[in-house]
C-alpha cells in the first residue's frame, strides 16, 4: 500500500502541475534475450543497456501530456477545480493498483492496460463460479482486501469488469467545391486580383499608345528622308529609311495610298540593288564553237550560272500552261531563250492591262538546257517580281525616256495598278 505522504506529494505534485518533475515514473522493458530492463524515466530520452546481452534499448521520456484513454499520464488537464476533483476523488476512492512490472507475469505495460479496460486483480485463492474455469467476479472492495502479499508471490487472475471498446477514429470530412472555392477566392484576393489585373493592363496600353505614337513619328520622319534621299540620288540610304518606314506602317497597320506607295518603292529599291551588273545575253553568248556545234557542256554551265541572278525585263506576258511567258524573241549564238514566270502579282497587271508592255525585276529561279534541242528555258521567281513605277528607279537601271520611247506612260500605268492593288501591297508587308 502506497503511504499516506507519497498520496499527498503526488496529489499536490498533479494539482500544481509539477508532476513532471515530482512523481517518479518507472519502466520496465523486455530484452531481445528475454532478460528484462528496469529504471525511471528521465525528462528527456534515455539509452539503457540490458546487463545480460549489452543490447542498446531506446527509453521514451516522461509523458508530459494529459492522460487519456490510450495513454496514462500523471499529468491533469483542465482547471484548477477539475483537477482538484480528479485528485479528491482518487484520494477518497482510491487508485487501481497493480503489482509492480518485474513481478507481473504477464508482458510489459499490464499495470497501464489493466487501467484502461478497467481488469482488477483478486487472488487466486477466490472460489471460481463453474467448473468451466472462468474466475467469477467479484465485488470491488472483496477484491481489494483479498490483494495481499504473500513472500514476494502474487498468485493473481485478471476478471473483465467491462469490455473496452475501442473509440471511433474522427475523420475530417473534405470541404465541397464551392467551400475550396469560397476559401480561395476571398473578397480581399480577388480585390487584390483585380488591382493587379488594372494595374497590368494600364501599363500595356501605355506601351502600346508610347509604340504607335513612336510609329507615327518614325513613318512621318523616314518618308521625309526618303525624298531626300531620291533627290541626292542616294540609294542606301533610300533603303535604310524605306525599311523603317514600311515598319512603322505595319506597326500602325496602314493601308492608304501612301503605304503601298512606301512598300513598293522599298520593293523596287531592293531591287535595283540586287540588280546584276552582267546583263543576260552576254553570259548565255559563248556555248556555240566556232563551226557552229553547240556545246552542252559550256550551255549547262552557263545556265547554272544564272541560277539567282536579277534582271530587269521589258516586255509583253502572255498565258502559258505554267503561267506566263515572255513574249519577247530572244536568240544568243543563234539559240532561242523561253522564259516563263509564275507570279499571282504579274497575272493580275495584265489581266487589269491587257496588251500591254510591261517593265518588271526578277531573280532567276531555274535556267536549263531543254533535251529536246538547242534552246534555254528560263523559270523566273514570282515572288520576286516587282514593277517599276518610278523613273529613278528606271535611270538606275539604265531606262530613261530618251533611250526607251514611252516609258513614262508605262511607268505611270503600272503606279497607278500599285496604288490600287491592296494584295500587292499585302505582300509587300508581309516581306
Amino acid at each position: 500500500m502506497t503511504s499516506l505522504k507519497t498520496k499527498l506529494t503526488k496529489a499536490k505534485a498533479r494539482l500544481f502541475g509539477t508532476a513532471i518533475k515530482d512523481i517518479v515514473v518507472p519502466f520496465e522493458l523486455a530484452c531481445d534475450c528475454g532478460h528484462r530492463v528496469g529504471g525511471i524515466r528521465r525528462a528527456s530520452y534515455q539509452v539503457a543497456t540490458c546487463i545480460a546481452c549489452d543490447a542498446k534499448i531506446y527509453v521514451l521520456p516522461v509523458n508530459v501530456y494529459p492522460s487519456t484513454r490510450r495513454v496514462h499520464s500523471e499529468v491533469l488537464d483542465g482547471s484548477v477545480a477539475s483537477r482538484l476533483s480528479v485528485i479528491v476523488r482518487d484520494l477518497v476512492v482510491g487508485e487501481s493498483e497493480s503489482m509492480p512490472d518485474s513481478q507481473s507475469p504477464t508482458k510489459p505495460g499490464t499495470t497501464l492496460a489493466r487501467r484502461r479496460s478497467g481488469m482488477r486483480a483478486v487472488s487466486a485463492a477466490d472460489p471460481p463460479e463453474s467448473d468451466t474455469g472462468n474466475v467469477a467476479e467479484i465485488p470491488a472492495k472483496r477484491s481489494r482486501k483479498s490483494i495481499t502479499p504473500s513472500k514476494n508471490i502474487y498468485a493473481t487472475a485478471l476478471v473483465a469488469e467491462q469490455i473496452l471498446v475501442e473509440e471511433p477514429v474522427v475523420r475530417v470530412p473534405r470541404p465541397g467545391i464551392a467551400v475550396v472555392i469560397r476559401r480561395i477566392f476571398t473578397p480581399f484576393r480577388l480585390l487584390m486580383l483585380s488591382a493587379a489585373v488594372l494595374v497590368a493592363l494600364t501599363g500595356w496600353w501605355i506601351v502600346i499608345q508610347r509604340r504607335m505614337d513612336d510609329a507615327r513619328k518614325t513613318w512621318r520622319r523616314e518618308m521625309d528622308v526618303a525624298e531626300q534621299a531620291i533627290d541626292d540620288n542616294d540609294l542606301v540610304e533610300l533603303h535604310d529609311s524605306l525599311s523603317k518606314a514600311v515598319v512603322a506602317s505595319n506597326t500602325l497597320q496602314r493601308d492608304d495610298t501612301e503605304s503601298r506607295r512606301a512598300i513598293s518603292l522599298l520593293r523596287q529599291t531592293q531591287a535595283v540593288l540586287n540588280l546584276s551588273s552582267a546583263d543576260l545575253i552576254s553570259m548565255l553568248s559563248g556555248c556555240v564553237s566556232d563551226d557552229g556545234a553547240f556545246d552542252t557542256a559550256k550551255a549547262a554551265m552557263a545556265a547554272e550560272s544564272l541560277n539567282g541572278k536579277w534582271f530587269v525585263f521589258e516586255c509583253s506576258l502572255l498565258p502559258a500552261e505554267s503561267g506566263l511567258k515572255a513574249d519577247m524573241p530572244l536568240i544568243v549564238d543563234s539559240v532561242p531563250v523561253t522564259i516563263n514566270i509564275s507570279s499571282d502579282s504579274l497575272q493580275r497587271v495584265v489581266t487589269a492591262l491587257p496588251q500591254s508592255p510591261l517593265m518588271f525585276v526578277a531573280s532567276i529561279e531555274t535556267c536549263g538546257v531543254v533535251e529536246s534541242g538547242r534552246e534555254f528555258e528560263i523559270q523566273l521567281s514570282g515572288n520576286s517580281s516587282t514593277l517599276i513605277t518610278t523613273q529613278y528607279h528606271a535611270a538606275q537601271m539604265g531606262f530613261t525616256a530618251a533611250n526607251t520611247p514611252g516609258l513614262n506612260a508605262l511607268l505611270e500605268r503600272q503606279a497607278e495598278f500599285l496604288k490600287s492593288d491592296a494584295v500587292f501591297a499585302g505582300k509587300g508587308r508581309q516581306q
